[in-house]
C-alpha cells in the first residue's frame, strides 16, 4: 500500500511539474550593465525510484531537480563570456533511502543544493580557454563524465583549453584541482591532468587518443576507433592503466598494471535496433587495484542496476568482463524501447569461489511529448552469483524508475 501511495504522489508531482506548462522558448536573452546577450535556461526533473538490493530495507524516493543557468558576454570584450548554473534537489520528505536514512537500500539522490558550474570562457580564433567549475563529458563518458543521470551531477574545478584550428582535428587539455561528486562524500581535492585528441580521418573512421593522469590513482592511455561501415556502427577501443605519476597531498602513488578492451557493433534498420558488445577491465594481478574509471559516468556501464559501481569505480581487484546485447525499436510516434542483457564474469577467481559474476536484464522506454518535455521509464533486474569472487555480485537487485524531465 505504501508503494502505491508513493507512486501516486510521484505521478501527481510529475503532472504538476510538467503536464500543463505552457510552451516557452528554451533561452531568454536580455542585456544589463557589463553583461551582454544574457541568456537563461533551466530544467525541472522529477523522478520516482524504487530499489530492492536483497540486503537492506526496500528504498523509495521521489526527487526533483531544479536547475537554473545563465550565460552572458562580458564587458563587450570579443570572445569573453561567463556561465553559471545552480541546482537544488529535494525529496519532498520521502527519505526512506540511504544515504538519507541508514538501513535502506541506496539511492544516490539526497536532498542537496550547490553551484554546479561557474566559469569564464575566452575564445580567440579556434582556441577556447575555460577557467572555473565545469561539467566535462569526453567521448561516450566511459572515462570522464558528468553523471547527469543522478539528480546532482558531477562537476570539476579546473583549467581547460581546446583547439580546433586544424581541419578534422580536435585537441583538449585540462588540469583539475577539485571534484564535486553526485553526493558530498565523493567530493574533494585532486590533481588530475586530462589530455584528449580526436581526428576524423574519413567519414567512416574517427580516431581518438587520450591520456588521463589521476593523482594518487593511476595513469590511463588509450586509443579508440569509431565510425559507421555500411549499416553498422562500430567501436573498437584499447587502453592501458599504469602507476600514477601525480600525487595528491601525500596520498601515495598506487601501483597499477591493467588493460582495458571494448568492441561494440550495432545497427538501426527501419527503426529496429540491434547491437552486441564486449567490455573487459583488467584485474589487479598483485598491484594496488585493477583497471578502474573513477571519473566516469558509471551508470552507463555494466548495467543500470549499478551493482559494480564501487567495484569498477574504485578497486576492480579481480577484473570484470561484460558481454552484452541490446534490441529495441525507435520512432517519433511511439518513442524508443530498448532491452539489454548482460553476462558478467571476473577475470580470475580464488579457491572456493567462481569467476561468474551474475547477469542482468535492463529495460528502457522514452517518449518525447515535445521538444521540452520527456518521459522515461526504466527497470533493472540483476541475478547474482552467491559464490562469485566479486562480493558485489552476490545478491539479486531490482530497480525501477519513472521520470518526467522538462527543460526551458
Amino acid at each position: 500500500m505504501k508503494k502505491i501511495l508513493l507512486l501516486s504522489a510521484a505521478a501527481s508531482t510529475m503532472i504538476m511539474a510538467g503536464g500543463d506548462i505552457a510552451p516557452v522558448e528554451p533561452i531568454v536573452e536580455t542585456e544589463t550593465g557589463i553583461f551582454n546577450n544574457v541568456a537563461f535556461s533551466g530544467e525541472l526533473r522529477t523522478r520516482y525510484e524504487n530499489v530492492n538490493d536483497s540486503i537492506d530495507d526496500t528504498a523509495n524516493a521521489i526527487t526533483t531537480r531544479f536547475a537554473l543557468a545563465v550565460r552572458a558576454d562580458l564587458a563587450g570584450i570579443a570572445g569573453l563570456s561567463t556561465f553559471g548554473e545552480i541546482m537544488a534537489v529535494t525529496n519532498f520528505g520521502y527519505d526512506e533511502y540511504a544515504p538519507e536514512q541508514a538501513g535502506y537500500a541506496t539511492i544516490a539522490d539526497p536532498a542537496n543544493s550547490r553551484v554546479t558550474q561557474a566559469y569564464l570562457d575566452y575564445k580567440t580564433g579556434e582556441t577556447l580557454f575555460r577557467i572555473g567549475r565545469q561539467a566535462l563529458n569526453l567521448d561516450d563518458q566511459r572515462f570522464l563524465g558528468s553523471v547527469n543521470w543522478r539528480q546532482m551531477p558531477q562537476t570539476l574545478m579546473g583549467y581547460t583549453v581546446s583547439n580546433n584550428s586544424i581541419e578534422d582535428l580536435g585537441l583538449m587539455a585540462s588540469y583539475i584541482t577539485d571534484r564535486y561528486g553526485i553526493v558530498d562524500a565523493l567530493s574533494g581535492g585532486t590533481e588530475t591532468v586530462l589530455l584528449h585528441a580526436a581526428y576524423q580521418a574519413m567519414s567512416e573512421l574517427k580516431l581518438t587518443g587520450y591520456g588521463y593522469l589521476i593523482g594518487s590513482n593511476s595513469n590511463t592511455y588509450g586509443l579508440m576507433a569509431a565510425g559507421k561501415a555500411g549499416m553498422f556502427n562500430y567501436i573498437a577501443e584499447a587502453a592501458t592503466q599504469k602507476d600514477a605519476t601525480l600525487e595528491y597531498q601525500n596520498m601515495g602513488k598506487p601501483t597499477v598494471d591493467a588493460m582495458y578492451y571494448r568492441v561494440d557493433l550495432s545497427t538501426n534498420y527501419n527503426g529496429f535496433i540491434f547491437g552486441a558488445a564486449y567490455e573487459s577491465l583488467g584485474e589487479a594481478d598483485g598491484n594496488s587495484h585493477g583497471f578502474t574509471t573513477p571519473l566516469a559516468t558509471l551508470h552507463k556501464w555494466q548495467g543500470f542496476g549499478d551493482v559494480f559501481l564501487g567495484y569498477t569505480g574504485g578497486s576492480s581487484a579481480f577484473g570484470l568482463d561484460d558481454l552484452y546485447a541490446k534490441i529495441g525499436y525507435s520512432s517519433p510516434t511511439f518513442g524508443k524501447i530498448l532491452a539489454f542483457y548482460h553476462d558478467f564474469s571476473a577475470k580470475e577467481s580464488l579457491a572456493g569461489t567462481t569467476d561468474a559474476a551474475g547477469s542482468e536484464l535492463d529495460l528502457l522506454y522514452t517518449y518525447n511529448f515535445s521538444k521540452n518535455l520527456n518521459f522515461l521509464g526504466k527497470a533493472a533486474f540483476f541475478s547474482g552469483a552467491s559464490d562469485s569472487v566479486i562480493s558485489a555480485a552476490h545478491n539479486d537487485v531490482e530497480k525501477y524508475w519513472v521520470q518526467l524531465d522538462y527543460k526551458f
